[in-house]
């Protein structure tokens, strides 16, 4: 038995996406593989397959996926650079000990410097596998919480690992129980936070972050268009500003699931009070109905640290714990540090 490891080709979406969904027993439509792998701004994905090659030509047999998703940077002057994001990593298990993976990224890696793509990044709670292929664990993604509905939010928790214990349930319990306890240190006073549509962000970051040596996602209107508008995960989004004078201080962009919303960005000018920025925010998402409010939160630079300084002053819990930041480069250059990354939950895929 022998593996073969190559590109998906056009006409095979459906056996990568019939894969992924026999292994995680879920039921990823065609539709929603095309939005993430296909139809991206910046290019579709790099998508690897592997085959076990005694399977019949016309039904091959896959045992393996992997892909890389183009998205560009932008750094604060203006200047974009090609990356990509790792998505779909799977082994069959019953092939696992045979190198599938190790091989799939080999090719990814190869592919990759053929389409001028310079890092690849992601998340993922599997640190020694991406170790061994030469990716770097800079630091660990953080979050933060804060509930309206401490029964609600119990009940949203748990049910987002099958696999949770007693034990488990009870500390969910506990956060939950605290965390609405300490949102009730929310003052009321509030900023004139306004809705505006959701528009091209480029110009905004450079001058917001003006002088400053950082990257973000190149958020043009391709790109949230994308990422936004047409994600299809059930996800509502809503973009409000702090404008004063006909300038904007601040951005933010939320989503809105069924019982929880999510902070999806904070952009702000260095004098911004940030804290009161996101009571204001809390407020919103509360009258939306929403039994929790979650944060995706780093404290990889002076911004983010700051920004989790304030999350956790403005009545939320913040919780150092959550899964591995993984990055590879492949610019010989070197020219970005993963800690030059304004990094945010748009950096997900609006899918979990």
């Amino acid at each position: 038995m022998a593996i073969i490891v190559r590109l998906l080709q056009n006409h095979e979406s459906n056996l990568a996406n019939s894969f992924f969904n026999q292994v995680y027993g879920v039921n990823r439509s065609p539709e929603h593989f095309d939005w993430e792998f296909i139809n991206g701004p910046f290019g579709k994905a790099i998508y690897i397959v592997a085959l076990d090659d005694a399977s019949p030509s016309d039904q091959p047999k896959v045992v393996g996926i992997q892909c890389a998703i183009p998205i560009e940077f932008i750094h604060t002057d203006g200047n974009a650079i090609r990356t990509a994001k790792s998505e779909d990593t799977l082994v069959d298990p019953n092939y696992r000990g045979q190198k599938i993976f190790e091989r799939m990224y080999e090719l990814l890696f190869e592919e990759c410097r053929k389409a001028g793509i310079k890092y690849i990044w992601g998340f993922t709670p599997a640190q020694k596998a991406f170790e061994r292929i030469g990716f770097e664990i800079p630091f660990k993604t953080e979050q933060a919480l804060v509930v309206y509905n401490p029964i609600a939010a119990y009940r949203y928790l748990k049910n987002l690992n099958a696999k949770n214990t007693t034990t488990d349930k009870l500390k969910i319990l506990g956060l939950s129980l605290l965390a609405w306890v300490k949102g009730f240190s929310m003052p009321s006073r509030s900023l004139n936070l306004v809705e505006v549509p959701i528009l091209d962000k480029t110009d905004l970051f450079g001058t917001l972050y003006r002088g400053k040596n950082y990257y973000g996602l190149n958020e043009n209107s391709a790109y949230l268009k994308w990422r936004l508008l047409d994600n299809p995960f059930g996800n509502h989004y809503q973009c409000f500003q702090l404008n004063h004078e006909g300038e904007v201080l601040a951005d933010v962009i939320v989503n809105h699931r069924e019982n929880v919303s999510y902070v999806e960005q904070l952009y702000y000018r260095a004098d911004i009070d940030v804290d009161h920025l996101l009571r204001t925010l809390s407020k919103k998402c509360r009258a939306e109905g929403a039994n929790l409010l979650r944060a995706f939160c780093f404290s990889t630079n002076e911004i983010l640290s700051e920004q989790g300084q304030a999350i956790s002053s403005a009545g939320f819990t913040y919780l150092k714990r959550g899964s591995f930041f993984v990055w590879k480069s492949l610019d010989p250059a070197n020219q970005i540090k993963p800690e030059q990354l304004l990094l945010n939950r748009l950096f997900t895929q609006g899918n979990l």
